[in-house]
This record gives structure tokens, sequence and C-alpha cells, in this order.
């Protein structure tokens, strides 16, 4: 994980305030030639884009709101955490038993697409967050801005960019959140979850041991979000949102910036293994995404698993304990 920068009171008021900042690389800088500057057009670096979002220093403070439930294996709350200035709410399950040394190892579950207003902090992907609290993970389960309660617009093309600002904020809380062991911080992403976790790891690439991707809505963007904008289209709804769609992208990305915003087109800066599990029969995200993803994986030399549900669903119905013990498995592989 990456420690807090600064000196001297720095680091005082730092820690008073809460703040966590994570890594950067090195960035270069080009300057512009000496002849005709007044006439070039300055670079501009899109705020959406992996490099920026790199660039970008994160923090939160994780609170407990309340208890929802106790089970024999782990109790779970509602926790509260700011995200660019709106408050975000995660649903934590905290095994049971003594807290070994350093703390719990965390898993993030990052969700899939459902409609925002559909979506409950407390039962939505409730199986698959008990799942790996009775493992023995402490589990954060994100909302993303404008689900349930969580503040924020939901719905936009940019919408799976900023969840996982939201979710890199949240993991800035994690060091201070009492019990977690900030060292061996895992993450699951279902469908759009997918997306999210690929684009946390190409911005934070130390941040998180080891990850799993189910049914993986991840291609080139901004066909990642047309794609699913396009499908239904005779819905009056889905209509206006492709609509709404487009005209954000002719807003704030030019052509030439769609590979630096692009989760696929920036694998190489993922340097953690990876599951990667996909039904055959997905109705929801093509298997040929998953088979594209893991062939781009295997050409970039990255560590990988590629596990293939003959007949299955999006969700992986059919072998959804088998994918997720396969999960718990790779998870303590590299603790």
């Amino acid at each position: 994980m990456p420690k807090i920068l600064g000196l001297g009171l720095l680091i005082l008021g730092a820690a008073a305030a809460g703040w966590w900042l994570w890594p950067k690389d090195k960035q270069e800088t080009v300057e512009p030639k000496p002849e005709n500057t007044a006439n070039e057009e300055r670079v501009r670096v899109n705020p959406y884009s992996i490099d920026s979002l790199k660039e970008r220093s994160w923090a939160s403070e994780i609170i407990i709101e309340r208890k929802v439930r106790e089970t024999g294996g782990f109790i779970s709350y509602v926790v509260s955490f700011e995200s660019d200035g709106l408050k975000q709410y995660a649903l934590m399950n905290v095994p049971r038993g003594d807290t070994p040394a350093g703390g719990w190892p965390v898993v993030i579950v990052n969700h899939g697409y459902i409609e925002p207003e559909v979506f409950s902090t407390e039962n939505s992907y409730i199986n698959t967050s008990a799942y790996f609290a009775n493992a023995g993970f402490l589990v954060l389960k994100p909302d993303y801005r404008g689900h349930d309660k969580s503040e924020g617009e939901p719905g936009r093309l940019v919408s799976r960019i900023n969840y996982a600002v939201d979710v890199l904020n949240m993991m800035a809380g994690i060091p201070r959140l009492e019990g977690a062991n900030a060292e061996r911080i895992y993450m699951y992403g279902h469908s759009m979850g997918g997306d999210v976790t690929l684009r946390v790891l190409e911005v934070c690439d130390m941040c998180v041991k080891a990850a799993t991707l189910w049914a993986p809505a991840v291609t080139a963007w901004p066909e990642s979000a047309l794609y699913f904008a396009r499908r239904n289209s005779t819905d009056p709804k889905r209509r206006e949102r492709l609509a709404r769609f487009e005209q954000e992208l002719k807003e704030l990305f030019r052509p030439e910036e769609y590979k630096g915003v692009s989760a696929f087109d920036n694998l190489e800066l993922v340097r953690v293994p990876l599951n990667v599990h996909h039904g055959t029969q997905d109705q929801s995200v093509p298997y040929e995404w998953g088979e594209i993803l893991v062939n781009r994986f295997k050409e970039l030399g990255l560590g990988y698993n590629f596990y293939s549900y003959s007949g299955d669903n999006h969700d992986i119905a059919g072998n959804w304990g088998r994918a997720l013990a396969r999960d718990v498995e790779l998870f303590n592989k590299f603790p």
C-alpha cells in the first residue's frame, strides 16, 4: 500500500484531516518548441484519462452508520465515506472471531449494473458479500454515486469512471479502518464492475494484491458504454440515454483521447494476478469480450486464470460457488 507523504507539520496535518495520498507515477513533461508557441494549441490532458486519475490524491474516512444484521459468521454494517464531496454508502461485512494479527484481509465487491433506484446498499450482491465474509475477509461493497441513498448523479457516459473514483476514495480510508488489513486488499468486479476494477488497478497498480473479473463488461472506450445504451433502443428511455451519451461524448472527449480513457487500452498498467470467469451463454456481456480480454492479457504477459463455464449465464449461477471458491484460493495465494 502507498505511504502518507509529507514532512514535519504536514504529516500531522494530513493525519488530522484524514487524508491519504496515493503514489503518483512520474510524468514526462514536454516543453513547447520556442518557435510559433503563440500559435500552438496547449496540450490538453483529459481529466477522465487514466493518466489524470493517476495524478490525483485520494482521501476518505470510513464511518460506521448502523448495524444491519448479524449471522453466525459475520456482522454487517452500513458505512459511509466521502468521494468528490459526495456522501457515499457501502455495505461492510466483518467476520466474527478473533481479529488476526494485522487485521482481516479486505475484499472490495464492485457490483455490476443495476438501475440506481433499484439498487440496495443492504441487499444487492448480498450473497457474494456473505461468501467472502464467511471465508474470512472483511468485505466492502460500495454503492457508487447516485445508487440507493448515495449522493451524486448516475447514468452518465462517464459514470463507470466516476465509480472507480468512488472506489479509490473509499480505499484511502482502509488504513484507518479498525480491524482491516490495508496490506491485503483484493477486488471482485462483476460486469460493469469489471471495468471499474480494471480502472482502479491501472490507476493504483500496487494497491490491490489480486482481483477477479466476472463476465467483465470491458472493451474499447467508448463502445464499452455505448454498446449497452444501444440495446433495446426502441425503448424511449433507452433512446434518450443513448442520445445523452452521444452528446456527452462530443462535449467531453476528442477521438484521439479515447485510448487514454479506456480501461481496455491501458491493461499494460495492471500488475496483479487475475481470475476471469465467463459463461458461454451470457446474454448481457458478449462471451467474446471475455475471450478478447484474456487474449490481451496473454499478449502482455499478465498472470491470469480464465475459467469458461459452458452453458452458464451472466451471473454464472450454475457455477457460482465453484467460481467464488477459485477466487478465495487465488486471494489466499497472494497474502
